[in-house]
């Protein structure tokens, strides 16, 4: 987590005090009350002095936001970005200032231009928006700062868009350029079935049929092995396609049109 002001880094040091910014930068411009505050910052476990603790870290925060109003003896409860709202504080953040709203910005026009046909200006935008990620989520306030939901649904905001991104790009043609990324996905997440199939996809599409298919045995052997249970229909019916010469679908891209291809790695910006 970092927090800029005028291109200048002014992240508080103390992990809880960025830990309190995070959570009412994840609640922005909704009033998050202090009793809910004190229960997230100590996992429902608070000492004594949690309110009075809780008070100093935001007059911490409202010095480091706003420092031009703390000198100027503003009233610390009418600050121009903390402010106290009832029995709680609400964080105003404008349009396009968090990260996490312009993440979310892109992965929705992304989604759009898929949805109109336009898939090869879709993985533009999908990459644009993963390229504002930066490691694991919150793993600068140490594991005992945030509840863990937040980290995970974080992460899996990012692996949805992953996927989207990945079948943009094989759409696009560049199934040959994913085959490694989507070899490693399949390492870390071997339950994710979504990703196994669009391996077998770009495998496929690569004119690599045996490995697709090689593909699709690991994958049941995983899903198997972990949970007694078959692979689901999705994962099937892509083996299915490649055992009658068929390539498996691409999911939400039958209505694509095709475009002029960029390569990913211009797309980083």
């Amino acid at each position: 987590m970092e927090v800029r002001r005028g291109g200048v880094s002014c992240t508080p040091s103390s992990l809880k005090r960025r830990a309190l910014l995070t959570l009412l930068l994840l609640h922005a411009n909704r009033r998050f009350p202090i009793c809910s505050l004190i229960g997230e910052l100590w996992d429902d476990r608070p000492p004594r002095s949690a309110v009075a603790t809780v008070q100093m870290y935001v007059s911490g925060l409202r010095r480091v936001l706003a420092p031009e109003h703390s000198r100027g003896g503003g009233d610390p409860r009418r600050h121009p970005l903390l402010l106290t709202s009832g029995n709680g504080y609400l964080l105003r953040v404008q349009p396009g200032e968090l990260d996490l709203d312009r993440f979310r910005t892109l992965a929705a026009r992304g989604r759009e231009l898929r949805a109109a046909g336009h898939c090869t200006t879709a993985a533009e935008s999908f990459h644009r928006a993963l390229a504002l990620w930066r490691g694991t989520p919150f793993e600068d306030l140490g594991p005992a700062c945030l509840p863990a939901h937040y980290t995970v649904r974080l992460e899996e905001e990012r692996l949805a868009l992953v996927h989207d991104r990945i079948g943009a790009d094989i759409c696009s043609g560049w199934a040959r350029e994913v085959v490694g990324e989507l070899e490693e996905l399949c390492a870390r997440h071997p339950l994710r079935e979504d990703f196994h199939e669009q391996l077998m996809l770009a495998l496929a599409a690569a004119g690599r049929r045996a490995e697709a298919l090689h593909a699709y045995t690991r994958a049941r052997r995983a899903v198997v092995e972990d949970t007694g249970i078959e692979p689901g229909p999705g994962l099937r019916a892509a083996q299915q396609a490649l055992l009658s010469g068929a390539r498996p679908d691409n999911t939400r891209h039958d209505g694509c049109r095709p475009a002029g291809a960029l390569h990913p790695a211009a797309l980083g910006g």
